[in-house]
């Protein structure tokens, strides 16, 4: 790349949307561009290198305060400190998306049991049975005076 792009050239270069880009801008990811005479913004190759470093960090999941960080750090930092940082928000991404997933099994299984429990209701029960009655209902628990699930025939 040679010349100044616009932003539409710059956004297909980048994969990103132009408001995207203008949305980075605003937040200070990428410095406001040059603008050519009539007004169009002209992004510069070290411009374009930016909107993918920070397109790539929001493809790993970071926030915005911390792809400002890493930029910051990518811009101005050698290859030995930056990469020391990288490697320390790779170790907390790879951490919250553990994290996540063990929340996400644990919601896949308490769905798969709710799934159970629907289809003994729809094939088991008599029709004519309240919800509120039904004694295999996954969703209405009783729970005794310290919290405790108990089982509803109990009552």
């Amino acid at each position: 790349m040679s010349s100044e792009l616009t932003i539409g050239a710059a956004a297909k270069q980048t994969g990103l949307s132009t408001k995207t880009i203008r949305f980075y801008e605003d937040e200070g990811l990428v410095p406001v561009p040059r603008r050519s005479e009539s007004g169009y913004r002209l992004y510069s190759e070290a411009d374009v290198i930016r909107l993918q470093l920070v397109s790539r960090a929001r493809l790993l999941g970071l926030n915005l305060p911390a792809i400002r960080n890493l930029v910051k750090k990518a811009l101005s930092a050698d290859c030995a400190t930056f990469g020391d940082e990288l490697r320390d928000v790779i170790a907390r991404q790879r951490a919250e998306v553990e994290s996540r997933l063990r929340e996400l099994t644990a919601l896949r299984n308490e769905l798969s049991d709710l799934e159970g429990h629907v289809e003994h209701c729809c094939g088991g029960c008599d029709p004519a049975t309240m919800a509120a009655e039904c004694s295999f209902c996954g969703l209405i628990e009783v729970q005794d005076e310290d919290g405790v699930s108990i089982p509803r025939e109990g009552r």
